[in-house]
């Protein structure tokens, strides 16, 4: 079940939900400036429709999250930068993963710590795992690597992005690009649920 947004937050999810093909795990391209312009030439009352948003810092991360989910690394990161929460720490990992700056994607998680969207995220890494039939030998990996650790690893999927884009195309399983960026898509998601949720509390 989706998290209920206000009308405004709600469209701009939605175009970014039906992207196809898959938002890439790097990017040095907006996906759609005239949706980036939506997000970005608002302010907080205006997105969140007259909402009142209690932590702004929340506020700002469903901003900085929208951005990101769009492509717009860096008017992703002008946000994301400035909110030292572990929610605000994980916005700006995800950017340094897609620039791609790893060691410095590292830095972000270690300021991250555990994360509330952690549990479900690791579920939703074996489900989405359980959809390939005739796994590559590096998803078996990485499906046991999951299955036998408790806790999900944010430093073990950034090892897993640095793989899938500095190997050779013709070298990396296509369903390994596949699985990671169905993932991303869902960490989106979960985060921005999670931003928008604690925007208001």
């Amino acid at each position: 079940m989706y998290q209920e947004y206000t009308v405004r937050i709600q469209e701009i999810v939605d175009l970014l939900r039906g992207r196809n093909p898959l938002p890439r795990l790097e990017t040095d391209s907006v996906w759609d400036q005239q949706i980036v312009g939506l997000i970005q030439n608002v302010s907080l009352s205006d997105l969140f429709e007259g909402l009142s948003v209690s932590n702004n810092d929340f506020g700002k991360c469903v901003q900085s999250g929208l951005l990101l989910w769009a492509d717009a690394l860096d008017a992703s990161h002008d946000i994301s930068q400035h909110i030292e929460t572990r929610t605000g720490s994980y916005w700006h990992a995800i950017m340094h993963r897609r620039e791609p700056d790893y060691s410095n994607s590292k830095y972000w998680f270690g300021r991250v710590g555990d994360h509330p969207i952690f549990p479900q995220l690791r579920q939703e890494a074996i489900d989405t795992l359980a959809e390939f039939d005739d796994k590559p030998a590096v998803l078996s990996e990485i499906e046991y690597t999951i299955k036998n650790t408790s806790d999900w690893d944010p430093f073990k999927f950034v090892d897993w992005c640095q793989v899938a884009n500095n190997s050779d195309e013709q070298e990396t399983p296509s369903t390994l690009v596949n699985w990671l960026q169905k993932l991303q898509v869902v960490e989106f998601s979960n985060l921005l649920e999670y931003s928008f949720q604690q925007s208001l509390t």
